[in-house]
Parts: C-alpha cells; structure tokens; sequence
C-alpha cells in the first residue's frame, strides 16, 4: 500500500467524537493507538508506542485500593506487551519499563517479582523470562494475541 492508501484507510477508522482525539504520523513507521508499526528488513514489526507527553504514573502502592488492583496493573501490562510487541527485544524493553514505572510508584520488588514469575508460569514462559528466547516469545506472543477477549468468550455463551 502507498503511503496514502494507508493514511485513508487510518482515516476510515477515527471516530467524530469530539472529546475523541486520533494523531497519526507515517514515516519509516507508522503510530497509531498505542502501537509503532514498522517494515524491518522486509518484515512486520509491531511494539508499544508510547507518547511524549505520557508520564509513567499508575495507581500508587500505598493507596487504599484492593490489592488485586495491583496484581492486575502487573498482569495487564504484560499482556499488552506480548500483544503488541512483535519481538522478544522489545517485549523485554517493554517488561523493564513497566518494572521501573512499577518501582517508581512505590511497588516493592519483591511483589513485582513474584507477580511477573507468576504470569509467566501461568503462560508457560518461564524461559521467555529468563533467556529472552525468540521462539519461545513468538509462543507467547501469539497465544496471546489470539486468545479470546472477556467480551468475546461472553458472546459465545450468549449464542
């Protein structure tokens, strides 16, 4: 596709919304949502793309909120991360920022830990962790991605 091409197709997709902003810019990548996609060497490569003006707040470790709260900012993060990022380099990228977001919002290290080891069990990706192994992310990567969201697994019941 042309560079045109791409930017009406992207324009099909913003909503009238007002309150609604959507910023593109196409170069040798192309931003959009939440996403950098690139051409690298003849192949697609996707990762987080994150804005200039985004500060790395999250909801604090001490305030009075459930832990689950918690446990989830962790999950949810690294799930957005083997969603979105198409190699295990910038997954990694990805995990140590949200660690150090983590620390700076008062998270002990030993709860992020535990919590990370934890989602990487539960997806069978200690090694993804532990040796940053291609295969083994692009495992992850695609279970995730393609497993089925709440809504959708919500509508298969209801049909």
């Amino acid at each position: 596709l042309s560079k045109e091409e791409i930017l009406k197709e992207i324009d099909k997709t913003t909503v009238t919304d007002s309150n609604i902003k959507i910023t593109t810019s196409v170069n040798q990548s192309l931003e959009y949502l939440d996403v950098t996609i690139e051409i690298d060497n003849g192949h697609l490569r996707t990762s987080i793309y994150h804005k200039s003006a985004s500060e790395p707040y999250i909801l604090p470790f001490e305030s009075d909120h459930p832990r689950h709260l918690h446990i989830n900012i962790i999950h949810t993060g690294l799930v957005r991360a083997a969603r979105l990022c198409s190699t295990v380099e910038d997954f990694d990228m990805e995990r140590l920022s949200l660690e150090m977001i983590l620390l700076v919002n008062g998270y002990p290290l030993e709860f992020i830990r535990r919590h990370m080891t934890s989602f990487f069990i539960k997806y069978d990706a200690m090694n993804v962790w532990t040796e940053l192994t291609s295969e083994l992310y692009q495992q992850l990567h695609h279970t995730l991605l393609y497993k089925e969201t709440r809504r959708e697994m919500e509508t298969k019941i209801q049909r």
